[in-house]
């Protein structure tokens, strides 16, 4: 939790773009003394959460733009962060790519922010790799795969910062890169977005960051006066993953196989989000639907049409039917 407060300089190129020299990261400091009188509290009363305290420390910044300056660019207003550490070098190569398509990016007072928006393009020519993604029941090799950590990170952010969330989907199953369950945002352009409402005294200043496997999103403007508690999370309905399947399919060498799913519980996961602005107090919650997943392997197959008609014979194992794949869900 302890970390040092950052300085940044953010001033505007020659071609009128933003640009940032060094990183606005917040300080914050654990206040260790009264975390071991809570944490001893807590104990001998048998609770068993606590909220640490923690003082946070602004980032030294300066601006040397007058328009950012009368948009109310001054400060840290929020925050998101994600570890993806482990990744796969495509995915990760994905995710400093997608990030690099945010940073300098300016929201207006009173805007509804769109990530697919100012994503743009998910393809070769816009410099992403193929990497997993998630397409109906399987998982394969898409471009942009790993996009959904930089979704989810600029989420984070704003939600925990109490900012009113638009449009929010979770994946269809856990992501293990996405913990704690219920805090991520899955995208797909253009059927799945991530959304918010700027809904704060300023315009918002985006600053994105990835250094040693950890994803960030700092979004400066003028802070308010809202307060923001955030629980969670509250895990519950979980289902083993179902039995290991096969399938054939003409997408691969004959005889050849590969893995389009692996093992994952299914569950609930609840979180719940209260948000005093002056005499207002708006209470939220946010609930997402994980399916169980099982290992579903695919087997190459070469198709043998018996004469044109019915169903179809694949290497003397019987007949099988092709499903039409469905909706790609996000990465």
């Amino acid at each position: 939790l302890t970390r040092d407060a950052g300085r940044v300089t953010i001033r505007r190129t020659e071609a009128g773009t933003i640009a940032f020299d060094g990183i606005g990261t917040l300080g914050r400091t654990l206040l260790l003394k009264q975390a071991t009188a809570l944490t001893v509290a807590a104990l001998e009363q048998g609770i068993s959460d606590i909220f640490l305290p923690v003082r946070e420390i602004q980032p030294q910044i300066a601006i040397l733009d007058s328009d950012l300056l009368d948009q109310g660019i001054q400060h840290v207003v929020a925050i998101g962060e994600s570890d993806f550490r482990g990744s796969p070098e495509a995915r990760t190569h994905n995710i400093t790519v997608g990030l690099s398509k945010f940073n300098g990016t300016l929201i207006p007072k009173g805007a509804t922010f769109s990530f697919n928006d100012i994503l743009g393009r998910v393809d070769a020519s816009a410099g992403y790799w193929k990497e997993l993604v998630i397409l109906g029941p399987h998982t394969l090799p898409e471009y942009g795969g790993g996009l959904c950590q930089v979704s989810t990170t600029a989420y984070r952010g704003v939600w925990e910062a109490g900012f009113p969330i638009a449009q929010r989907r979770n994946h269809s199953f856990a992501v293990r890169y996405y913990g704690p369950q219920g805090t991520d945002a899955t995208i797909f352009p253009p059927h799945t977005d991530m959304q918010f409402v700027n809904d704060g005294p300023s315009s918002l200043l985006i600053q994105t960051h990835a250094q040693h496997g950890f994803a960030t999103f700092i979004y400066y403007g003028t802070r308010d006066d809202r307060d923001v508690e955030i629980f969670g999370p509250k895990l519950w309905d979980v289902q083993a993953p179902p039995p290991d399947r096969e399938e054939f399919t003409t997408d691969i060498p004959a005889g050849t196989t590969r893995k389009v799913s692996d093992r994952v519980p299914g569950m609930k996961a609840l979180w719940f989000r209260f948000i005093r602005k002056g005499e207002e107090e708006i209470a939220e919650r946010v609930f997402s639907a994980y399916e169980a997943r099982g290992l579903l392997t695919q087997i190459g197959a070469v198709i043998i049409p018996p004469n044109g008609i019915g169903a179809t014979r694949i290497n003397g194992r019987g007949t099988h039917e092709f499903p039409r794949p469905r909706e790609k869900r996000g990465g």
